[in-house]
């Protein structure tokens, strides 16, 4: 089966300049993507659906960007299952979320497995699952691919994806 881990696209600085029209965001938790992000997201996901046109499973951190990201790659790729869980966060930990997730599939087993997060998370998710890499840093909506056993418990890291230069909308 295939399990693509992915960064969220860029997102607003916490607190950015009221100078330059910038939003200030109470919390990390409540940043949004850029309109750059957004168009990141949307040239990894037109790589991501020329190769993989629909997605079993995917998991996304609560947090606003990540959510957004999600949003955005299912504009574009059906998914048939879509989860929001609290064990993909920057602060979580990555080996209880891999065995968790290789446990369930499995008994409930997917093909294609989509998980959206952020640093630091999806570095040492990707080292977790495969050993003999050392933890990859990702580009804001990088994708790593792995081939995944989950009656093995692990992993193999086939790729890093990093966008494309995405085309400003709008321009």
């Amino acid at each position: 089966m295939k399990l693509f881990i992915m960064r969220h696209g860029e997102a607003a600085p916490q607190q950015a300049s009221a100078l330059l029209g910038g939003a200030s965001y109470t919390s990390d938790e409540a940043r949004e993507l850029t309109s750059y992000g957004e168009d990141e997201v949307r040239a990894s996901t037109q790589w991501l659906s020329e190769h993989y046109p629909k997605l079993d499973l995917a998991i996304a951190s609560p947090l606003v960007r990540a959510q957004q990201t999600l949003d955005l790659v299912s504009d574009e790729i059906p998914i048939e299952l879509r989860e929001t869980s609290d064990e993909v966060t920057p602060s979580s930990d990555p080996e209880a979320f891999a065995s968790a997730l290789l446990a369930r599939l499995q008994v409930e087993p997917a093909e294609t497995v989509l998980v959206v997060s952020h640093m630091p998370f999806v570095c040492y998710l990707v080292s977790y699952l495969d050993q003999k890499v050392q933890a990859p840093l990702f580009p804001t909506a990088g994708i790593a691919v792995l081939d995944i056993e989950p009656l093995a418990m692990r992993g193999d890291l086939q790729s890093m994806t990093a966008p494309p230069e995405p085309t400003m909308s709008g321009a």
